[in-house]
């Protein structure tokens, strides 16, 4: 009987899977929204400048704003440092200003533009400036993937 019902839940996989309706329920559909990740390196010695600080919580006078109304974000619910001392920054602004006193002062901004790509959405960064340091973009397909150099 075990067997029985197995070929038939097998079998009924495979007919969903090989089904020609190309038609899909997007309110069953969970997108991804915009990501962004920022990392710093000094310019001299190629090290990551954020290694090691946040060791013992959020440093002192370090703070990340969203655009020009210096919304202050919270590490873990609005941003996270990665093992590899990556910050990735859950709230979405065409604006980020990052300060880590004595270190580096930064204001990010790019223009976004959202892609229909079927249910979810891609998204497109443009004339991405950073003030106070010089940056490459690292190519990642749907976020914002920035390397500054301090």
């Amino acid at each position: 009987m075990k067997k029985i019902i197995f070929i038939l839940f097998i079998s009924l996989s495979f007919i969903q899977c090989g089904n020609d309706d190309d038609s899909i329920d997007c309110s069953t559909v969970l997108c991804k929204g915009p990501e962004f990740v920022f990392e710093f390196i000094d310019a001299d010695t190629g090290e990551n400048v954020l290694d090691g600080v946040f060791d013992n919580g959020v440093p002192d006078g370090f703070f990340i704003a969203l655009g020009e109304d210096d919304i202050t974000l919270e590490l873990g619910l609005d941003y996270a440092l990665s093992p590899s001392n990556q910050l990735g920054i859950f709230r979405f602004s065409e604006q980020f200003q990052i300060l880590l006193p004595n270190v580096f002062e930064v204001t990010i901004s790019y223009d976004f533009e959202a892609i229909s790509n079927g249910c979810c959405q891609n998204y497109s960064y443009t004339n991405i400036a950073v003030t106070n340091a010089t940056f490459e973009q690292v190519e990642d397909e749907n976020r914002l993937f920035l390397r500054i150099f301090i």
